[in-house]
């Protein structure tokens, strides 16, 4: 990628024949390393893994 504006471009520019949108923003926070999620803070994300590359392909769910 030559820049961030041409990486937010080509992600934003990211659609699906059900009519997704994507928005996209440069968050340039800088966070802590090292910070570790317990199991149970796992379980409370309902994250459902897709069939088709899973560990890049999945939805996370409010409910």
């Amino acid at each position: 990628m030559r820049s961030y504006d041409v990486m937010l471009s080509l992600i934003a520019g990211t659609t699906t024949t059900a009519g997704l949108l994507v928005q996209t923003i440069l968050n340039e926070k800088e966070y802590q390393k090292g910070i570790k999620i317990t199991d149970d803070q796992m379980k409370e994300i309902n994250i459902n893994k897709h069939s088709v590359l899973p560990d890049w392909n999945y939805t996370i769910s409010l409910n």
